[in-house]
Formats: structure tokens, sequence, C-alpha cells
């Protein structure tokens, strides 16, 4: 406890001071995602390219840049209490992928799911196996990239979003 004036000034601009820096820090972690999201990330991303090696077809390139995008998404389903392709204000994920202005792609689609759940990647991935439209996304013959983003719903809920691109082939 302040004893003076000049302490409880002091005491009150900390206070200030942290208050206004909080959200800046708060909003940085989870951007980057945490230590539990970020291996929660990889696991999924593993068992998809194990999925499609499973159906014959070539394992997706992990996009750090597309990565960024599907987080940012998740974390604003997460933050604005939605789950949808399209955000409130109407982007879609080609409309999110030009923004951040990721060009060169001929073919683009998106997977998201929300669970709850103990095994969440377990959950995520056999809901996405058994939706057709999900199911068409993930076992697509011509994607050959992708990036994956997770986020937590203030309820604790994981919200997930997955890109998936086509780039030309390289010689």
């Amino acid at each position: 406890m302040p004893r003076t004036p000049l302490q409880a000034l002091g005491f009150l601009l900390g206070l200030w001071l942290a208050l206004q820096l909080l959200p800046g820090v708060v909003r940085t972690a989870r951007a980057g995602g945490d230590d539990e999201t970020a291996r929660l990330e990889a696991a999924l991303f593993e068992a998809v390219n194990q999925t499609r090696t499973r159906h014959n077809l070539i394992p997706l390139r992990r996009s750090p840049e597309l990565d960024r995008i599907a987080r940012a998404h998740s974390a604003d389903m997460a933050r604005r209490g939605y789950l949808a392709h399209d955000t409130p204000e109407g982007a879609n994920p080609v409309d999110r992928l030009r923004q951040a202005r990721v060009d060169g792609f001929s073919l683009a689609a998106e997977n998201i799911g929300q669970t709850d759940r103990r095994d969440p990647n377990r959950e995520i991935l056999e809901g996405w196996l058994a939706s057709p439209v999900h199911r068409r996304n993930l076992l697509s013959a011509p994607f050959n990239t992708s990036g994956l983003g997770i986020a937590r719903t203030p309820g604790g809920a994981l919200i997930y979003t997955q890109l998936y691109l086509t780039y030309p082939r390289q010689p």
C-alpha cells in the first residue's frame, strides 16, 4: 500500500501503464498461439498428411504465411463468437488471402471446426472426414499447400481453420 501521495500517484501511474500495455501483450501472445495450440496444430497437420498419404495423395506443404491467416480467422471467430467461413462483414477465405497479399494460387478452400472434447484433433479430423464438403477439401488431389490455425474461445473451446491452396508446380 502506498503511504504517501507521491507513492499513490506512482502506483496509479504504474497501474495505468500496465493496463495500457497488457491488451497488446495478450493480443500478441494469442496471435502467435501458445505451446498447446502450436503442438495441436503440428499434430493435426501431420495427421492430415498421413490421411492424404493413405489415399495416395501428395502431402501438403505447410506455409507459415497461410498459418498466420488461418490463426487470425480462428482468433477472430473465437473472439467474436461465430463459426463461419465468412466473417460477419462478409469477407470469405479468398478475400482474406487477397487482403494478406497472397497470390499465385489457382485453387483455394477452407475447413473450419470447433470442439471442446478431450481429444480435439481426433474429433476435428473425424468430423472433417465425415462431412462430404470438408472431406473433399482435405482429400483434393490438386491442393499442395496448406496453413492451419487454432484459437481458444473465452469458454475454452478450440476453433480450427485449415486453408488449402494449389500453387503451380515448380520445375
